[in-house]
């Protein structure tokens, strides 16, 4: 026998124990520790190798998931497979299996059992045979079987075990400590933690930011007076609270660490929670790579993303041209596309006259679709992907031309070493698909968790609340103690009769369970370090948090830090002179030459923003566009547009609308709802889906129908004298250039300009308003129209309320539209319009004032109401959030 063992019940506190110096030795033999389930997988070798036993291979915990997966996947209907979470029903079955054995559960016959467990019975049954017949057991059941060969007396064993950090014990362990000492090995506990040199202290903080703050500031007091402490932050949810606890610790303890260059600096904390190693971004990139390989039609966001990442090919060298390339997609190509199209319109756009935006990227992407191709449809097992994925990879240039960081390198190669390790998968998988590779691939990186090594002993350990087993600190910290975090909800097996599992206590079974684990772990807290504070947010969101009933009795923290001051804080407070005020509402005045863009747009901007104005139209400042799925508004506008355009062309005047049969009619709203499908898919230089485009001019026919059942209603006749008319008029030195949907002309030769809406939202109050925020109208009314005007109404085509809004010279020319001085009329006071020309002299004054702010530079964030600047894409810039703390201020200020 070898001498002593630590037995750990976390990997955490086996790593703590082997690096622990005892005393102040300057020399020392390393203690052996290990976690129970280490060591046993130890025993279970070492019996190979000596032919002492011949144990089953354990499959490795992904593995045995993926084994489950294929019993339920076969005890499934094939025309029903699609509709059950087959991964979530599969890690619920392995769980249950372990729960099993752990806590040596014996389950009813199937006979008596609830549907659910008969399930699980028969999917055990088959998941024990298909192990046996491949030499395979899952890791629970293994460590039952080295339990059993030592109960035989079959293996060696140390004199000593020492078993630390366990909070509460499982039927299996006991077996296990009881088998050890009939073998005539020492077994005891390790004593617990120290007794708290002060009571334990309770603090409620607002919310979860404050008490992230709360905790920084008391780790900033503790290392300022001792910086060779050891500090613990413990949290029950620490993936919740991860990054704004990293982010209030990086505010206070590293405020030059704020630099992108510097996010992988060496911190005094440590954040024992890794991530997902398809979180990665090196890694994301290639799992990427791997699934458009195969071609089909994706997301165009993915594509997108792809061309932003810095992992693969000329990223660096050609960030400018991808950009652009990125652009013209969302532009030009639908949402859902094929890699190859995005590689067509590379050579469209290089056509067309401009540079290949991004040559070595697409060369690049070529190859990689070009290698999966050649590698061809047929099934492979996972192994053999894995080398193909490794070709594809390097054909695509990943991981790129730049050199890699520490954390990037250590990311590249636990993904190689996963890659290594799938034909383990061979036995269980068999052959599968490109795709069902690819997605295996994914799936094991999601599950596997990726930290970087971390350098030295920082003096800060945050840690989850298990985790934290075993381990003493100088000072500890437990945060997010609230009642619904603390005790823990139970949650029992799905598929294990709940009664059996509350009988056994097995683990999240009940709430008395949870309520009895939690005390235990409490009181193991309390003893970790002298000096211990628990805190909870009195909110989180729109939820009001309590304190857990486990800190009842605990006095309340009296000297609780005051948060740290932010680095902008200290920053200002440390050279008050260097902040200086900047008046940034006046933007240069217009040049001679200059030329503004931006037509009726500019002039909307200006009057509900001067700044979105300058931002926008003078600047240039726009926002990607967003692909959607289908059409969005302004796609089936057009649409709209297209098909009225098309139909009036045709039909020309209120009288041929009259006399036309409805069969007449119809055809003709066919024929102009085909026009401007053929027009829209000629623009957009890609075809609508089949089912969708039926479906859209289905849409479009009964909506123009029943528009025009309303126009029919007009009692004054017209003639349709222009579609989308363009007009060009100079306000104040600003050429602005306008198309007008629709002019009509009645008997007397007078206009009506109509604008088509297909929103349920149109505001015409501004009209007779300081700012007109809807100026398309009264420009062209007001200043640009050869003929005298009529009317200027919005035509609201609605499916189910049609209607115009606007203003007319007199009653009756338009349903619903009243006529200026009319009783009915509210929109223009009339004592100061009291007729249609001063209307008009409004539009005229208003419009010229604000083309005169645009000339003269104004550019100020100034808005009356927020709501307007909902389309507006460079809101960002406008800085409302700091324009509303100004008005604050000011507010604040004058009530003082």
């Amino acid at each position: 026998m070898t001498d002593r063992l630590l037995l750990c019940a976390t990997s955490r506190l086996a790593q703590t124990l082997r690096g622990m110096a005892p005393g102040n030795a300057a020399v020392w033999q390393t203690p052996r520790a290990l976690t129970v389930a280490q060591w046993l997988a130890t025993l279970a070798d070492e019996a190979l190798l000596s032919g002492t036993a011949v144990l089953p291979q354990a499959l490795d915990p992904f593995a045995e998931v993926l084994l489950w997966e294929k019993v339920i996947a076969d005890s499934l209907p094939d025309d029903s497979a699609p509709l059950f979470d087959i991964q979530g029903m599969a890690a619920s079955a392995a769980e249950a299996h372990a729960l099993t054995r752990v806590w040596q559960l014996s389950l009813p016959a199937a006979a008596s059992a609830a549907e659910e467990t008969r399930r699980f019975l028969a999917w055990q049954g088959e998941f024990l045979k298909r192990c046996r017949a491949a030499q395979a057991i899952d890791p629970a059941g293994q460590q039952a079987l080295v339990v059993e060969q030592i109960e035989r007396g079959r293996l060696q064993l140390p004199a000593e075990i020492e078993f630390a950090g366990f909070d509460r014990e499982t039927p299996f362990e006991a077996r296990l400590k009881r088998a050890l000492a009939e073998r005539g090995c020492l077994v005891v506990a390790r004593p617990a933690g120290r007794q708290a040199a002060e009571p334990p202290t309770t603090l409620r903080c607002p919310d979860p930011a404050a008490e992230c703050a709360a905790v920084a500031a008391w780790a900033q007091r503790k290392l300022a007076v001792a910086p060779q402490a050891r500090l613990a932050i413990v949290a029950p949810d620490l993936a919740a609270i991860r990054d704004p606890l990293a982010f209030a610790l990086d505010d206070v303890l590293h405020p030059g660490l704020i630099r992108p260059a510097a996010a992988e600096a060496a911190r005094t904390y440590n954040i024992s929670l890794g991530r997902p190693l398809a979180a990665q971004p090196l890694v994301a990139t290639a799992l990427e790579l791997i699934a458009l390989a195969g071609g089909g039609k994706v997301e165009q966001s993915r594509l997108g993303a792809l061309l932003r990442a810095p992992d693969w090919s000329a990223a660096a060298s050609e960030g400018d041209g991808r950009a652009r390339l990125d652009a013209a997609m969302r532009r030009d190509l639908p949402y859902f596309i094929r890699p190859a199209a995005l590689l067509r319109l590379a050579v469209r756009l290089a056509g067309a006259g401009d540079p290949p935006p991004c040559p070595q990227t697409t060369e690049h992407l070529a190859a990689l679709l070009d290698a999966a191709t050649a590698a061809g449809g047929r099934r492979r097992p996972l192994s053999q992907w894995a080398a193909l994925f490794r070709q594809w990879l390097r054909t695509a240039g990943w991981p790129g031309e730049r050199s890699l960081s520490s954390h990037e390198y250590q990311a590249r190669r636990a993904f190689s070493a996963l890659l290594d390790s799938l034909g383990s998968l061979d036995g269980v998988l068999g052959p599968l698909s490109q795709g069902e590779a690819a997605r295996r691939l994914a799936q094991l990186c999601r599950q596997r968790i990726f930290q970087p090594e971390t350098r030295g002993q920082p003096a800060i350990q945050v840690l989850g609340i298990l985790e934290s087993a075993g381990l003493e600190f100088d000072a500890l910290w437990v945060m997010g103690m609230s009642d619904d975090a603390w005790p823990p909800a139970p949650r029992p097996n799905p598929l294990l009769p709940a009664e059996l599992l509350r009988q056994a206590g097995a683990a999240h079974a009940s709430a008395e369970v949870e309520l009895e684990f939690a005390s235990c772990v409490h009181a193991r807290l309390l003893q970790a370090a002298p000096e211990v504070v628990f805190s909870y947010p009195a909110s989180a969101g729109n939820r009001l948090l309590r304190r857990s009933p486990l800190l009842a009795g605990l006095a309340a923290m009296t000297d609780a830090p005051a948060p740290a001051a932010t680095l902008a804080q200290r920053l200002a407070a440390e050279a008050p002179d260097a902040c200086v005020g900047l008046l940034d509402a006046q933007a240069p005045p217009v040049g001679d030459g200059e030329r503004v863009a931006g037509g009726t747009w500019l002039l909307r901007a200006q009057a509900i923003c001067p700044a979105w104005g300058y931002f926008r139209y003078r600047l240039a400042g726009e926002a990607l566009e967003a692909p959607v799925e289908g059409l969005d508004p302004r796609a089936r506008g057009t649409l709209v547009h297209g098909a009225l355009e098309a139909f009036w062309r045709t039909t020309g005047d209120s009288a041929t609308l009259a006399v036309m049969s409805d069969a007449a009619r119809g055809a003709a709203i066919a024929t102009a709802v085909a026009t401007a499908l053929a027009e829209f898919e000629n623009a957009r230089r890609s075809a609508l889906p089949t089912r969708f485009r039926q479906l859209e001019g289905i849409r479009l026919a009964r909506l123009l129908a029943t528009w025009l059942d309303f126009e029919a209603q007009r009692g004054a006749p017209f003639t349709v004298v222009a579609c989308e008319q363009e007009a060009l008029v100079e306000i104040e030195q600003i050429r602005v250039k306008m198309f007008v949907d629709r002019i009509d002309q009645l008997a007397d030769g007078r206009r009506i300009i109509i604008d088509y809406k297909t929103g349920a939202t149109i505001d015409t109050k501004n009209w007779a308003s300081e700012r007109l925020t809807e100026p398309q109208l009264p420009i062209y009314a007001a200043l640009a129209s050869p003929e005298p005007v009529a009317a200027v109404v919005f035509a609201k085509v609605l499916a189910d309320k049609p209607a115009f809004a606007g203003v007319a010279e007199e009653r009756d020319l338009l349903p619903g539209i009243a006529g200026v001085g009319d009783d009915k009329q509210k929109l223009f006071d009339p004592a100061q319009f009291p007729d249609w020309a001063a209307v008009v002299r409004h539009w005229q004054a208003r419009l010229q004032a604000v083309a005169g702010e645009v000339r003269a530079g104004v550019a100020g964030v100034v808005v009356a109401d927020e709501n307007l600047l909902a389309y507006c894409d460079v809101r960002p810039l406008l800085r409302l959030a700091e324009r509303r703390r100004q008005l604050e201020r000011a507010a604040a200020g004058g009530r003082a």
